[in-house]
């Protein structure tokens, strides 16, 4: 702050500038009620005002800003804890940017605080989870969400993903179709594992058998899905659960690149209830996580640790439920 912002400052709260100056870098000396005071008028003129030492500092880290549910989820958990007076950074880690490693190494040299780590490496159970146990054995708080490191005893916070790829296959079987394909992300994730295996088991129940060529792996993207579209479309599919909403939209472009009306010849669900889903042509029926509960859940765990409560760790798992929309009708055969 320039000396003449402290003098504003000063003389805006009645105190002296060397008053401002102590409250500034934090020094003893100020009363409390003449330093929450000098904070106020800072953030009141659009200064950036210094949190008070006791302020927790937490890190949330997503695996990418594209896919709209993890800034959603970042957002809502850090609104939470900010509610409760934590002070969070989201850092998105990409696979041409920083990785979730090089957040966290970073975020442990500032003397972070507690960590929410959103669908990182807990997310892929073949992965090397061995910085996860060294943050446990030093005690950082933590809790992970869309996943988990077995045995960890550290909170998670996920939906069921399985239930809701069957729930998927159950609304499209009883609009009639029974050639119902499932466009999936990366198999090596283990939402991708659950959502497979929720979608087999329901239609293993309906119809007896799953035909392998209703499958596609691909990523949690536009062209993911578009790509996967393709193939199942080829496949004969009638209608398409992807494995998120960016996918479901994916999957609308190429249904309409072959020619083919939604839902009139092909019917699409989705899957988050982002806010693109209700904006899409034709709104997307999709599987609602309950980011509000999860971010509430998430918060809520690291802040009982920051707080030093030795309560049990929680596997908290949220049921989702489907929003049926335009995107979904009976097969037009």
């Amino acid at each position: 702050m320039s000396r003449l912002s402290v003098r504003t400052i000063a003389k805006r709260v009645g105190v002296s500038a060397a008053t401002v100056s102590r409250v500034l870098n934090d020094r003893p000396g100020v009363a409390e009620e003449t330093r929450d005071r000098v904070l106020r008028a800072m953030r009141e003129q659009g200064m950036v005002a210094p949190a008070p030492a006791s302020e927790p500092f937490v890190g949330i880290i997503v695996p990418e800003l594209d896919n709209p549910v993890f800034p959603l989820l970042a957002g809502a958990i850090e609104t939470r804890l900010g509610a409760v007076g934590v002070t969070a950074m989201i850092g998105s880690s990409t696979k041409k940017g920083p990785t979730e490693l090089d957040y966290i190494a970073s975020l442990v040299r500032q003397r972070i605080q507690g960590l929410v780590l959103i669908s990182g490496r807990h997310a892929n159970p073949s992965a090397d989870h061995g910085f996860y146990w060294q943050l446990h054995q030093q005690h950082l708080p933590m809790v992970l969400v869309g996943g988990h490191v077995p045995d960890l005893p550290v909170s998670t916070v996920t939906t069921d993903e399985a239930a809701g790829a069957a729930m998927a296959v159950a609304h499209l079987r009883s609009l009639g179709h029974t050639r119902i394909g499932l466009a999936g992300g990366q198999g090596y994730l283990r939402p991708s594992q659950n959502r497979l295996n929720g979608y087999r088991r329901e239609m293993r129940k309906w119809f007896g058998s799953v035909d392998d060529a209703l499958y596609a792996e691909t990523d949690y993207s536009l062209t993911g899905g578009h790509a996967a579209a393709q193939r199942l479309l080829a496949a004969g599919a009638t209608a398409i659960v992807a494995g998120s909403d960016l996918m479901a939209l994916g999957a609308l472009a190429a249904a309409r690149q072959a020619g083919l009306s939604v839902p009139g010849d092909v019917s699409v669900i989705g899957y988050d209830d982002s806010y693109l889903a209700s904006h899409s042509n034709p709104p997307l029926t999709t599987v609602h996580q309950p980011i509000e509960q999860m971010a509430g859940a998430a918060a809520n765990a690291l802040w009982e640790r920051l707080q030093g409560y030795h309560t049990p760790h929680v596997d908290h798992v949220f049921p989702p439920t489907l929003i049926a929309r335009g995107s979904t009708g009976r097969p037009s055969g």
